[in-house]
């Protein structure tokens, strides 16, 4: 046992980030169990009579709670949603509701302000009671002072306050009622900064108003006794560029790197292509008694020769450039195995390295049953010509596709267009 202990402990010591996740978990093991039981503890409630009751909140949102019942003695117990409404007031207790909505109203509409009579920020002019039902509509008689939102016009504010009577609706069922009070509103209190700041706008707003008929506006050049300094604000539109342009080198790279991809793809197919010719070239010149070497430097030169003269259909192909530079490769005095490998290696396609890997075996071998081995291959590289011609096939029909769609939209169009014009009503 204290062995055990001995391993577990220096185990947690060299590892202690499981010791963290081992205490982390059973913290949430802990208060899963807690909350659970807090949740799934309560009994269900009577009143004096015996009579099971559920409790209903006040106001009139449904509460929908989730019982277990059983129906008869040997019944399985089955779960059920049960909606229960919001309680309604009886006329008595809907005129004292009304009362003590009145001034609790008048503390809820604060907002960031301390009292009524002195009224700076905006008001919270609540559409509804909390926790009552009631719902509250707001009237003001001063709509330029305060609107009925509670949004204070501050152009329109005296330093000696202004007084506007605001009328709450109340209304709850059927009922309702008018509660009637007034507010002092003053201007915001404002720091020193943001009244030059205001006192800037008036000016030139001042200077707006008596410079209309010129073909300019003369700006301030002093506020409160302080300099004013003035020049253009920063234009960011240059920095557009600079994300067109950022943009546009993202899209490049991403361009570039996708075509590379798409010429490797390229590559890759033209060399699966002719692969099959090439073997069946080189089965040829072995069956008529050439050597590897001979053989090889045959296809070489021919594709050489045609590539020189330019012969119409005849590109850079991957599988025979690298066939060219096996042959410099030997000539220069590399041996013929290694020489070999390497162009399997440079092709980087699978049936090449084979293709490369074969003769390199072969010339240390000896090239008994050679002949065999590169039948059964070029049997298998036509086999995967004719699979790799019918992925073709099918890649350029569903190319087709939209071209052809595209085509069927335009006959609808010259059938259908002049039969509608046609229809006279």
């Amino acid at each position: 046992m204290k062995k055990i202990r001995c391993i577990i402990k220096n185990y947690l010591k060299e590892n202690p980030s499981c010791l963290k996740a081992g205490i982390l978990t059973a913290a949430a093991i802990v208060c899963t169990a807690g909350l659970y039981a807090a949740d799934n503890s309560e009994s269900v409630k009577t009143n004096e009579k015996g009579e099971i009751i559920l409790k209903r909140e006040q106001g009139e949102k449904e509460t929908i709670h989730e019982m277990k019942v059983r129906i008869g003695e040997s019944g399985s117990d089955r779960e059920i949603e049960v909606p229960v409404s919001g309680r309604i007031y009886d006329s008595e207790e809907i005129r004292e509701l009304f009362t003590d909505a009145g001034s609790e109203l008048e503390k809820l509409i604060l907002g960031e302000n301390e009292s009524l009579d002195n009224v700076r920020y905006d008001l919270n002019l609540i559409t509804e009671i909390p926790g009552t039902g009631i719902q509250v509509a707001w009237e003001t008689d001063n709509y330029d002072v305060i609107d009925i939102q509670g949004n204070l016009g501050n152009d329109r504010l005296s330093d000696s306050g202004t007084q506007v009577r605001l009328t709450a609706r109340l209304s709850y069922e059927e009922n309702q009622a008018l509660h009637e009070f007034y507010v002092c509103v003053f201007p915001p209190i404002m720091s020193e900064d943001e009244q030059l700041m205001q006192d800037l706008k008036e000016k030139i707003s001042l200077s707006d108003e008596k410079t209309k008929t010129e073909d300019y506006i003369i700006l301030p050049d002093s506020v409160d006794g302080k300099p004013i300094r003035w020049k253009y604000g920063t234009e960011t539109r240059a920095f557009a560029i600079l994300i067109l342009g950022a943009g546009a080198s993202c899209m490049i790279v991403v361009s570039s790197s996708q075509r590379k991809k798409e010429d490797e793809k390229k590559i890759i197919r033209q060399m699966n292509i002719d692969y099959p010719q090439i073997i069946n070239k080189f089965n040829l010149y072995i069956r008529a008694g050439m050597t590897i070497r001979r053989a090889w430097f045959c296809i070489a030169q021919d594709y050489e020769k045609k590539r020189g003269q330019n012969h119409r259909g005849i590109y850079k192909r991957k599988a025979y450039e690298e066939m060219v530079n096996t042959m410099n490769q030997i000539r220069g005095g590399i041996p013929e195995g290694e020489a070999y490998e390497n162009y399997g290696t440079r092709c980087s396609v699978s049936i090449y390295r084979k293709f490369g890997t074969l003769l390199s075996q072969n010339l240390r071998k000896g090239s008994k049953g050679l002949t065999e081995l590169l039948g059964r291959e070029a049997e298998e590289a036509f086999e995967e010509r004719k699979n790799l011609a019918k992925k073709l096939g099918e890649e350029a029909g569903t190319k087709l596709v939209i071209p052809l769609f595209l085509m069927l939209i335009i006959v609808f169009a010259i059938v259908i267009v002049p039969a509608f014009f046609s229809i006279s009503i």
